[in-house]
């Protein structure tokens, strides 16, 4: 991976720099939310920055475009997933069908929530967040019956997949 110029590691100190006087003058960031997913598995929210990049292009030149990379010492944080090992209890608590994740800072997840807005996970009511647990678990028992996809498979119910049991084998 190339190494960084100082242009672009003088843009990042000032991004980083706006983004705490946001923070101070913004809130006092000790608000929280309380975030549900459908997901099996568990899930890490990152904040990304969109940089401008060059490549060299056929016949001579440069074209610019645009990558979103992690941001740098930017939290992360992982929301449960609501899957657990088959002869095992959850490790996490489940509400109506979704994990819940509490402690996640409110400005955090409201950026996070800007910058993949238009994702499948959210658009489809995957993962999502409020402030108080009691709200969490009302918008979770409206939407329990949603699939997310990832379900695991009922053995004893495989006829709607066009299988029958004897499709069901292991390998030798």
């Amino acid at each position: 991976m190339a190494r960084p110029s100082n242009q672009q590691i003088a843009e990042r100190q000032e991004a980083q720099q706006v983004r705490e006087t946001q923070d101070h003058n913004g809130s006092t960031g000790s608000e929280t939310v309380t975030v549900a997913s459908k997901l099996p598995m568990d899930f890490v929210l990152q904040l990304h920055d969109k940089v401008t990049r060059h490549e060299p292009v056929i016949g001579g030149g440069m074209r610019e475009f645009a990558v979103y990379q992690q941001r740098f010492g930017a939290p992360t944080y992982i929301i449960n997933g609501n899957s657990w090992a088959q002869n095992k209890g959850p490790h996490q608590q489940i509400q109506s069908g979704f994990a819940i994740t509490h402690g996640i800072p409110k400005a955090f997840w409201e950026e996070w929530l800007d910058q993949q807005g238009n994702s499948d996970i959210v658009r489809n009511g995957m993962i999502f967040a409020h402030s108080d647990l009691a709200s969490v678990t009302a918008h979770a028992k409206e939407n329990e019956n949603e699939k997310s996809g990832l379900e695991r498979l009922d053995p004893a119910d495989m006829k709607k997949f066009g299988l029958e049991k004897s499709d069901l084998r292991r390998a030798s």
